[in-house]
């Protein structure tokens, strides 16, 4: 079974790890056996967002794009927050138009992001990727039809794992990020909290990654 890595920064090239990487559209990594793209609200850039928007548009056509992001709300980045609101309704309406599930960047902005989509009625979903939330947030983004991705936080934060060994296998996946702890020692950690196997919590994994990104593992 392999060790499927929902986001990275990274490319180990590891016989038994998969990454979805983490694509920016101006810096295309030919690399990367799948990946996602987006314009993260930190790195907007009012000259270029057509350009990118553009290149956004032509990569989802590739069969090895599988998802939009990372995107969103960043509320401690230096961009001004209504141009970033701007940037993500459009990529937004890129996903939802060609049905890709989105990859969510948020900082203190979880609301907002959750009220954008309950406005805009969207039927894709998003994986806020590195959640270290509480339960009560977690399960306003499971009554929206929406996944939490968990990564290097789940080691050290004691309320957060208590969240994860109690929530429906259904609802998260398991990432990096940008941090150097290898995936496979998050996914070890992670089955000790759930109580499970390592092959029990990859098969999870592999069902999940199926029912939202329409990727099968062979």
């Amino acid at each position: 079974m392999m060790f499927l890595n929902t986001h990275t920064h990274h490319l180990s090239h590891q016989s038994d790890v998969l990454e979805l990487y983490n694509q920016f559209p101006n810096e295309l990594n030919l690399n990367a056996k799948i990946y996602s793209i987006g314009i993260h609200p930190a790195y907007i850039n009012s000259t270029t967002i057509d350009e990118e928007t553009h290149l956004i548009n032509h990569h989802i056509l590739d069969k090895n794009c599988l998802a939009i992001g990372e995107i969103g709300l960043d509320k401690l980045c230096e961009t001004d927050f209504n141009l970033q609101i701007e940037v993500f309704e459009k990529q937004i309406k890129i996903a939802e138009e060609n049905q890709l599930p989105i990859i969510i960047h948020s900082v203190r902005a979880y609301q907002e992001i959750l009220h954008i989509r309950k406005k805009m009625n969207l039927t894709v979903p998003f994986i806020f990727h590195g959640f270290n939330k509480n339960e009560q947030l977690l399960q306003q983004i499971i009554a929206q039809n929406c996944f939490a991705s968990f990564g290097k936080n789940l080691l050290y934060n004691k309320n957060l794992q208590i969240i994860f060994a109690n929530l429906s296998a259904k609802y998260f996946f398991l990432e990096n990020d940008s941090s150097e702890i290898p995936i496979q020692e998050i996914y070890a950690f992670a089955a000790e909290l759930r109580k499970i196997s390592i092959e029990e919590l990859q098969q999870q994994m592999a069902e999940n990654w199926k029912n939202v990104f329409g990727f099968e593992i062979s």
